[in-house]
C-alpha cells in the first residue's frame, strides 16, 4: 500500500493564511475520501481551537488531531505515513532549526503569502531555508480579486522559484464557516472552486494524480 503524504504549510508572517490554507486542504482531501490528520505547531493553537469546534458536535467528523511537540514529531513521521493519507502541518511564524528538520521527513511544503510586498519579501528566507530540503510550492492568498495587479506580479515573481498552485480570494465564506469547525470548501460554492484546484494541484505534485 502507498504511504501517506506529508505536507509542511510553511511561513515567517503571521496572517499569511496558513491555518486557512490547512483547514481547507484538510476538508478538500476528506471529501476525496483521503484519511488525514493535522498538527498544530503554532502557539496561538488556531487550528486546534477549529478542530475542537468541529468535533464537539460531530467526533467522528474528521480530520484526526495529532498533538506532539516539534522535537518529536520528527521520529514519528514514518509511522504517520503509514496510517493516514495524508497529514498536513500547520507550523509557527519562523525559521526555526526544529522546522527544518521536519520539512526534511515532509513530501512537501505550502507556503501561503498575501501578494504585498512585506509578505512577499518574508517568503525569502522561508525558501533559504527549505531549498534543496524539501519541494516548494506557493498559494497566493487573500487577494482582493483573481485578476489584482498584485496577484499576478506575485504569481510571476513566485513561479520562478516553484510551482504557484492557486490563489484565494479574500472572503467572509472562509473566515464564517471556521467559526462553526467547518470549511468554506464545505459551505460555500465560490470558495470550493477555488480550494479545489489548489487541493489538486499539490495532489498532482505529490504525485496522486486521481484527486
Amino acid at each position: 500500500m502507498k504511504p501517506g503524504k506529508i505536507v509542511v504549510i510553511s511561513k515567517l508572517k503571521g496572517g499569511s493564511g496558513a491555518t486557512t490554507t490547512t483547514r481547507e486542504l484538510a476538508t478538500a482531501a476528506l471529501a476525496d475520501s483521503k484519511s488525514v490528520a493535522i498538527i498544530d505547531l503554532d502557539a496561538q493553537g488556531s487550528l486546534t481551537n477549529w478542530w475542537n469546534r468541529r468535533t464537539a458536535e460531530n467526533p467522528e467528523s474528521g480530520p484526526k488531531l495529532i498533538q506532539v511537540s516539534p522535537e518529536k514529531l520528527p521520529g514519528i513521521m514514518d509511522q504517520l505515513c503509514g496510517k493516514f493519507d495524508l497529514v498536513l502541518i500547520d507550523t509557527p511564524p519562523s525559521t526555526h532549526d526544529a522546522l527544518r528538520e521536519i520539512a526534511n521527513g515532509a513530501d512537501m511544503a505550502v507556503i501561503p503569502t498575501k501578494p504585498t510586498i512585506d509578505d512577499l519579501d518574508a517568503v525569502g528566507p522561508i525558501i533559504r531555508q527549505l531549498r534543496g530540503v524539501v519541494p516548494m510550492a506557493f498559494v497566493i492568498s487573500q487577494v482582493t480579486s483573481k485578476r489584482s495587479p498584485d496577484a499576478v506580479e506575485a504569481t510571476e515573481l513566485l513561479s520562478a522559484r516553484a510551482p504557484v498552485i492557486g490563489r484565494t480570494v479574500i472572503r467572509v465564506g472562509y473566515y464564517r464557516a471556521a467559526g462553526s469547525g467547518q470549511s468554506g470548501f464545505e459551505t460555500d460554492k465560490t470558495v470550493r472552486e477555488e480550494v479545489q484546484p489548489i487541493y489538486e494541484n499539490l495532489m498532482a505534485l505529490l504525485g496522486d494524480h486521481h484527486a
